[in-house]
């Protein structure tokens, strides 16, 4: 589910409800994701779309209700394990969805990896 597209973008969050939105630097980065469901033990692939400090939309295949809460493993760089809370969702091409996660519980210094690998990628975007 990877395209090689890399992007920086300053903009708000793509739903329609201000209270969801969210405001700062996003990285357009396409990651490959899994996205696990606790209670089920059900796993997903998915890709990130974009990823900011507080949460990404990302692309999956599964419908994901508004409120629940998944574990969503990085497949590559920067490898990052997170729990996130689905914002919202809405259906796009391919019977896939697009989702808003809010990334919650998150440890300090994967916060830390995470803000550092998107400043790092800005810089090399942006230079390169």
């Amino acid at each position: 589910m990877t395209d090689g597209k890399d992007r920086v973008a300053a903009t708000a969050g793509d739903d329609g409800d201000a209270a969801n939105k969210r405001y700062g630097l996003r990285l357009r980065k396409f990651i490959d994701i899994v996205v696990e469901d606790p209670f089920s033990a059900m796993l997903f692939r998915g890709a990130i779309a974009d990823i900011s400090p507080t949460g990404m939309r990302a692309m999956v295949d599964q419908y994901l209700p508004v409120g629940s809460k998944y574990t969503i493993t990085m497949k590559r760089s920067p490898f990052l394990r997170m729990r996130g809370l689905v914002r919202w969702i809405r259906p796009s091409a391919n019977e896939t969805f697009q989702i808003g996660v809010q990334f919650i519980e998150v440890a300090p210094e994967d916060a830390k990896r995470l803000s550092t690998f998107i400043e790092i990628e800005q810089q090399r975007l942006t230079n390169g």
